[in-house]
């Protein structure tokens, strides 16, 4: 009475059979499949969120960002699994390299947006800081922002002059 394989030993000894080919089973199908609508739907969240930025509604990118995490965090853990497939796929679906280009595309322009917001706020929240310092009671400053000596506590010097 031999125990029955698991899963891995099965798919092991499926790709060992077929030498350096890999075959795809009814699980790795289901995988690519699960790969190509998380392809879609994480694209078509990036262009939501573009748009709200261009909009100004940044409010928008906040409820966006648990859906898009979670798409992305599901194609990470599928592409392992699915990157043996791959190269098989775009020869027999031409349009999973347009959809991966156009995903890259989202990816970056979101990207480069988010990048500016938080270089936006991060200038405003520094200048904030400055206005603040400028009207605490830390001393005395001039038009320009410089702070100025208090003058009562000029320094002394003795008089040498007889």
């Amino acid at each position: 009475m031999t125990p029955e394989p698991g899963r891995l030993a099965r798919r092991i000894a499926a790709r060992r059979a077929h030498g350096d080919v890999a075959p795809m089973s009814d699980e790795d199908a289901q995988n690519l499949a699960q790969f190509d609508a998380d392809i879609a739907a994480v694209t078509e969240v990036l262009h939501a969120e573009i748009a709200a930025i261009e909009a100004g509604r940044i409010d928008a990118v906040t409820d966006l960002y648990p859906r898009k995490a979670e798409l992305l965090k599901r194609i990470e853990v599928l592409m392992p699994v699915v990157e043996p497939f791959l190269s098989a796929r775009i020869d027999t679906d031409p349009d999973l390299r347009d959809r991966l280009v156009a995903l890259k595309a989202a990816v970056s322009e979101d990207g480069a947006l988010l990048e500016r917001i938080s270089e936006a706020t991060t200038a405003i929240v520094r200048e904030i800081d400055k206005i603040r310092d400028r009207h605490s009671l830390n001393g005395l400053y001039g038009k320009r922002g410089e702070r100025r000596v208090d003058p009562s506590q000029t320094p002394r010097g003795i008089d040498k002059t007889l």
